[in-house]
């Protein structure tokens, strides 16, 4: 081994969150797939409002975390920043500055994609660590963020409809732009490639959790519509979790399409009519609130 994996092996072994966690063997995994960049004094690391597609590992140097304007976090080697790109956060929401010469290394998607591929273990212990120190630093920093009260339009599509959605959006881009948008990263990441959009929100894929995901957002109110390419002819290991989004759909009168015809209808309705709320009034939500409320005196007696 040649001294400098070595020397990136320690700085990540005593100094980094993977302390304690990883084995020398697991680290070295990881730097293996790791691009290692270099920025000059007072460079601009990443931006406020770019995609939350990666994070970084700072290995030589100072990093300065510049958020609403305020200094939250000075960084030193080991440290690791951008843990967003594990949150539900589509766009950084904050800035990172190099104040001296630095040394990064980079984990990002098509890495993260990697790793699942060669250590699932190893992925998931990543993926563990980094979404605990994102809720852990929004703690740190809650008087920063607020409750959501914005309405998403959800982009959604099945491996097999990703090129599709990507096409539809690309035809479409002045009335996309319109609306705060949800998807998967890895959608997300295609897209912004493709059509230069950028998410407001992120969701993990399908099979992970990203349809129960954006059920639980059309349940507190935070989605205006569902644009879901879905592929019909293949079976889906997560066909429940479909159904169930189209459920909610139904319950909350949220459009849904579910290809590019219905897509384009639905999508010159929301422009259509931007501040409508469904034109009937489902009853059968206010019959089962009654219902629950009957339950629980029942039980109380």
């Amino acid at each position: 081994m040649d001294n400098k994996r070595k020397d990136l092996i320690d700085i990540l072994k005593e100094k980094s969150p993977l302390s304690g966690q990883f084995t020398d063997y697991e680290i070295l995994q990881l730097i293996e797939i790791m691009p290692l960049c270099e920025y000059d004094e007072n460079a601009t690391i990443y931006k406020e409002g770019e995609p939350a597609t990666s994070l970084k590992f700072l290995i030589n140097g100072a990093v300065n975390i510049h958020l609403n304007n305020h200094l939250v976090a000075q960084l030193t080697p080991g440290d690791v920043f951008g843990e967003a790109m594990f949150s539900d956060q589509g766009k950084r929401i904050a800035d990172a500055v190099a104040v001296e010469p630095a040394e990064v290394l980079q984990f990002d998607l098509a890495a993260y994609e990697e790793m699942l591929r060669q250590d699932t273990k190893v992925a998931l212990k990543c993926k563990h660590i980094f979404e605990e120190l994102y809720k852990n630093n929004v703690i740190a920093n809650e008087h920063f963020f607020t409750k959501d009260t914005t309405k998403y339009l959800a982009l959604v599509a099945h491996n097999e409809m990703k090129v599709p959605l990507v096409q539809f959006v690309q035809s479409n881009l002045k009335k996309i732009n319109k609306f705060p948008l949800v998807a998967t990263g890895t959608t997300g990441e295609l897209l912004y490639k493709e059509a230069k959009i950028l998410l407001s929100k992120k969701v993990k894929s399908g099979p992970l959790g990203g349809d129960q995901a954006i059920g639980q957002m059309i349940s507190t109110d935070n989605i205006k519509g569902i644009i879901f390419f879905r592929d019909p002819l293949s079976p889906h290991p997560h066909h429940a979790d479909i159904e169930a989004l189209g459920r909610l759909c139904d319950v909350y009168q949220v459009p849904l399409a579910t290809n590019p015809a219905t897509a384009t209808a639905v999508l010159d309705y929301l422009v259509t009519n931007p501040d409508k709320e469904p034109a009937q009034v489902n009853s059968l939500l206010s019959d089962y609130g009654r219902e629950q409320a009957k339950v629980v005196q029942d039980k109380s007696k």
